[in-house]
């Protein structure tokens, strides 16, 4: 990650639920907006940071799952698993007949993962 980057994270995290505007971040951090904007568009897409919409006003925050020590996994940690070969998959889903709630090859693998 960029400076600018962790340093909207940092204002962020101290700013708690309440989120920070924009212009809000400009002022702390003494950055122009465009670099801001690009990095929190950055920072949305990996799942970092969320838009907190309140009527007229764009606040961003910290997304639920990230803290100080987080780790985001990767795409190996998918390594097996059962829904990549599974002939239901177009008809998979809540509330559906082939669910992932029911699956029993799902919850052996996920099982068979923490060991």
């Amino acid at each position: 990650m960029n400076d600018v980057a962790d340093l909207i994270l940092s204002a962020l995290r101290a700013a708690g639920d309440n989120g920070l505007l924009i212009d809000e971040l400009m002022t702390n951090l003494k950055t122009d907006a465009e670099q801001i904007e690009s990095t929190i568009a950055q920072l949305t897409s990996e799942g970092l940071v969320m838009l907190k919409q309140e009527q007229e006003d764009k606040r961003y925050t910290l997304s639920s799952q990230v803290g100080e020590d987080v780790d985001l996994g990767s795409l190996s940690d998918l390594d097996g698993c059962p829904c990549f070969h599974c002939l239901k998959i177009g008809k998979c889903g809540v509330r559906q007949p082939d669910s992932p709630i029911m699956c029993r090859e799902l919850e052996d693998w996920m099982l068979s993962r923490d060991s």
